[in-house]
């Protein structure tokens, strides 16, 4: 193959992953939806703190740590169960399906993916 046919190759190769980068990022309507729920914040949040894969155990905790004050029925061990189901069913899936992170359930543990960077720029907009 010739170094010119190498050239257009890479750079079809390179527009092809730009034009998939461009098409991966959330609509603003996306990121408003996600950004709705406090409890998503607080995940996303938590892992921009975080270095590297994350407990989901540890993120359920810092989570019914943080409502615990908020609640005056639950116990805390009512509170961390609601939270726990609510993580493992609604929130992790809805985030994973817009590729803002990406978890494991028999490792228990997850981490930013592509996305996470898209919100996290607009909750770092909004605590401003």
């Amino acid at each position: 193959m010739s170094k010119h046919m190498q050239l257009q190759n890479a750079t079809e190769d390179l527009e092809s992953i730009t034009n998939d980068a461009t098409d991966g990022r959330l609509s603003e309507t996306e990121v408003s939806e996600l950004l709705t729920s406090q409890r998503r914040r607080v995940i996303l949040s938590y892992l921009q703190v975080c270095d590297g894969p994350v407990e989901i155990e540890s993120l359920i905790e810092h989570l019914t740590y943080q409502e615990l004050d908020e609640c005056s029925g639950d116990t805390p061990t009512q509170l961390f169960e609601e939270i726990s189901e609510a993580v493992w069913n609604d929130h992790l899936p809805l985030l994973a399906e817009h590729d803002a992170i990406k978890y494991d359930r028999e490792s228990g543990k997850l981490r930013g993916w592509t996305n996470i960077g898209q919100l996290a720029h607009r909750l770092r907009q909004h605590s401003n």
